[in-house]
This record gives C-alpha cells, structure tokens and sequence, in this order.
C-alpha cells in the first residue's frame, strides 16, 4: 500500500465570508458556512473561523500527525483495509450552538467536549469526521475545544487499529484515551501527575490496561495518559508489539501481551510513579 505522506501546509481554502443563518429549515451548510481545505487528508467546515484561524489550526494538527507517525514509527502505512483517508473537522461557535444543532443536523450527542466518529473505515464513501466547537471561554485567544486529543483518534483509528470502533475489546480504553492524551500534552499533563500519591497506593497497571468507559475520567483520561508515557518512555517494544497486534485484529495476542506486561512491569510501574511524583 502507497505511503500517506503527512499534512503538507500547502493550504488551499473557500471561504464563505459574511455569513446569515438561512431562513427555514437549518442545513450543515447554512449554519456551518465556512470551509477550509488544508491537505488531502485534512479540511474544516466551521461556524465562524477566520482565513488565519483555519491556517494556524492546520499547521498545528499538521505538526500533531508527524510527531504522532514519529512517535509511533507507523512509516505511514495505515491499516489494512483502511479507507478514511481524510478527516472532516466540523467546528461550532461555542458550546452552546455545539449544543443546539449537533444532533439536529449530525445525530450526534453533545454532552461532551466534541466526538469523533470513525464510521465504518472499510466503505469507501464514508467520511470520518470530528466535531467540536470553539473555547470561547478562551477568547481573545482562539482554541477549538480539544482539537489535538481527537485528531489522534483519527490517527490511531487510521493507522493502529483494525476494524471499527465496535470491533475494539473493552481495554482499549486505555491505550485510545491515554495514547491521544500522552500524544497531544506529551510530558505536560500536570492534572496526571497531581493525582499521583507516590506512595504505592496507586493504581496497578493491571488496572490501568483493565479501565473501560464505566471508569471516572480520571481514570480513563489521566491515568491512561500516565499508562501510555510510562510504557513509551520505559518499554518501546511492548508498545510495538500492541500496535502489531492491533494492527492485525489479533486481539487474543494484545490481551496476552498485556496480561505479561502488567505481571513483569508492576514494581517498576509504581516505582516510576513515585519518581514522577517526586519530579
């Protein structure tokens, strides 16, 4: 399969500029006006973004994707079978407009800070897309409310996992949610760390690969992420041997693999957590 080169900022655009809410029925396009196209792989369709906040928003994600195929060493090779070659972004003003028309015009829930949704990755028609809205709260900075953890789950579906969402075993939590955290804030997670006691009272990493989404957001996001950079900074090969597993579907070896990781790794697991608490 061809190599998928990274996000280029070679930045082609339309934008709709002066935009009125069209009267009647509201339609994606009619609340949504704005469309940017950053690469092949990349584009937006936003409520009210600036040319500069397209820009800047791209070569953010762009430096996002490479780091993220770096870190992994993908070599760029998605998935087999893997047919979401492009990623639609589609960004609301604020959480309230987020709110009031994500399901009327997408189905989606809004009880959350934005959602990715895979689809089905082996139809061709289909289209990968995240929507989220803008920080407001932020303002005058411009922030889309976690742009870079998402993207990564576009990444990771894309290039890590076979199959589609409901294909994944239970305990992928931790390695989807962690993975997007530890990728995105890299060593900056400081709310991972304070919840840290350092005392060998933590959490096991049994417990850690075992988290599913009935766990807190504690757990699934913050000790995920303390998860995934303790087995990126102490233990590569495992890592490479869960992707290959996954990569493949072969969920029984990614359970296996693990099970020993967790058995071996425990000392040491809470011996890195008392260091980090220190630090």
């Amino acid at each position: 399969m061809k190599a998928i080169k990274p996000i280029t900022l070679a930045i082609s655009a339309l934008i709709v500029a002066n935009f009125t809410y069209a009267k009647g029925k509201p339609t994606a396009d009619s609340i949504l006006p704005h469309k940017f196209t950053c690469s092949a792989s990349l584009k937006f369709q936003a409520q009210d973004m600036t040319q500069q906040q397209f820009i800047d928003s791209c070569a953010l994600v762009g430096a996002e994707e490479e780091y993220f195929h770096q870190r992994l060493e993908t070599g760029y090779q998605p998935v087999d079978g893997d047919l979401n070659e492009d990623l639609l972004m589609v960004i609301f003003d604020n959480y309230r407009q987020y709110d009031r028309y994500g399901f009327r015009l997408f189905g989606i829930n809004t009880n959350n800070g934005g959602m990715y949704i895979e689809g089905n990755a082996e139809d061709a028609n289909n289209q990968a897309t995240f929507y989220a809205h803008e920080a407001d709260w932020l303002r005058p900075e411009f922030s889309i409310w976690n742009l870079e953890h998402e993207y990564v789950h576009y990444l990771d579906g894309r290039f890590d996992l076979k199959g589609n969402f409901a294909d994944y075993p239970e305990n992928t939590v931790w390695w989807s949610e962690g993975l997007a955290e530890y990728i995105s804030l890299k060593d900056a997670n400081d709310d991972a760390v304070a919840l840290v006691q350092g005392n060998f009272q933590d959490r096991t990493l049994s417990q850690v690969f075992n988290t599913n989404y009935s766990n807190s957001s504690d757990e699934i996001y913050r000790w995920g992420y303390l998860g995934a950079r303790f087995m990126f900074e102490n233990h590569m090969d495992q890592v490479r041997n869960i992707r290959l597993a996954a990569r493949d579907g072969n969920w029984a070896d990614y359970q296996t693999i693990l099970a020993s990781t967790a058995a071996n790794y425990e000392q040491q697991w809470q011996n890195w957590l008392v260091a980090l608490a220190g630090n």
